[in-house]
């Protein structure tokens, strides 16, 4: 169905107001839901937000600072919202990264914050360089030559602010995220092609049946998942490896994980605007080399944020009818 999107918002703000969240963090919630699904990421929009507003975190402690310096700000999250935490540990970042150019977050023991990309976009929209990662939540991705399940799915998202927005990078260091599971569970379809392995190590399109996931671009993505694993496992004290099928369903409860935060402030070294502007030019001069037959030259990120920027503009976005039931019954 057509829903529209400024309805979808009052309908979320009433339901995080009802639950206890302050006025400050509600546009972040929203935005962390709402923009994964403008963005086209379905595993990683909507279809979260029954299982997210179900969670009860108010017996849990507040998060603790445990390090603080001139460019670092670690955290203990206390197994609160990742979203929560994260917004929290983004703005102090920023402000390290205005006084000291880099700034950097850890954060561990928090719950999923759903989409490192809604960080990086809150970061860049504000005229920052970032990284975002954070642990997968959970053994997903099979190592080269092996169908075993090792490492978590381990996203990475970058933004780069340009003159037309940001440019937002979020990709899982699997083929495809395991959120591809929990969608065919709840919807009853089959798995993308080529890209999940049963407990045989055979190739299924069954959501039932997968145990583990390749990597995408083989040993490549997997390097990638491996650094991603130690950032924010050993280094911030965290378990790796950790063994959950808590994934497969929409409002499981996922393991603790960490998550790394790195902020540049490109104003202090080259002037924002002329980043901005550099960076618009390269994106052009990309777009206009020669392009293979019937085919378009795309840019990573850049066809998610103007499907985002097209919605908004219509203030319309074409939702399952299901996932309209579940807010409405919210």
């Amino acid at each position: 169905m057509i829903a529209k999107i400024s309805e979808l918002k009052e309908k979320m703000t009433s339901v995080l107001t009802d639950k206890g969240y302050s006025e400050d963090d509600i546009p972040f919630l929203i935005e962390m839901y709402l923009g994964g699904e403008l963005r086209g990421h379905t595993s990683h929009g909507l279809a979260s937000f029954a299982g997210f507003v179900d969670q009860d975190f108010s017996d849990l402690a507040e998060p603790e600072a445990l390090l603080e310096t001139a460019s670092l700000f670690m955290i203990d999250a206390k197994s609160n919202p990742g979203a929560i935490v994260g917004k929290r540990s983004a703005d102090e970042a920023i402000k390290r990264a205005k006084k000291e150019v880099i700034g950097t977050a850890i954060i561990k023991n928090m719950d999923s914050w759903l989409r490192p990309g809604g960080v990086a976009q809150y970061i860049a929209d504000q005229g920052f360089l970032t990284i975002v990662v954070n642990d997968g939540g959970g053994t997903s991705i099979a190592p080269p030559g092996g169908y075993d399940p090792t490492l978590g799915t381990n996203p990475i998202a970058y933004g780069i602010p340009t003159e037309e927005g940001s440019l937002v990078v979020d990709i899982a260091t699997s083929k495809k995220a395991w959120g591809q599971v929990r969608l065919a569970n709840k919807y009853g379809t089959d798995l993308p092609e080529d890209t999940f392995y049963n407990d045989k190590g055979e190739v299924t399109l069954d959501p039932n049946e997968a145990h583990s996931v390749k990597a995408f671009g083989d040993h490549k993505g997997y390097s990638l998942a491996l650094l991603v694993e130690v950032m924010c496992g050993s280094m911030v004290g965290m378990p790796m490896m950790v063994e959950s099928v808590a994934g497969s369903s929409f409002g499981n409860k996922l393991p603790e994980r960490g998550a790394f935060i790195l902020v540049i402030d490109p104003d202090q070294i080259s002037k924002l605007s002329a980043f901005k502007k550099d960076n618009s030019e390269m994106i052009e001069k990309i777009k206009s080399t020669g392009k293979l037959k019937d085919q378009e030259i795309r840019i990573p990120g850049d066809q998610a944020g103007q499907l985002q920027r097209d919605s908004l503009a219509k203030d319309e976005l074409e939702i399952p009818d299901e996932v309209w039931e579940e807010i409405n019954e919210l």
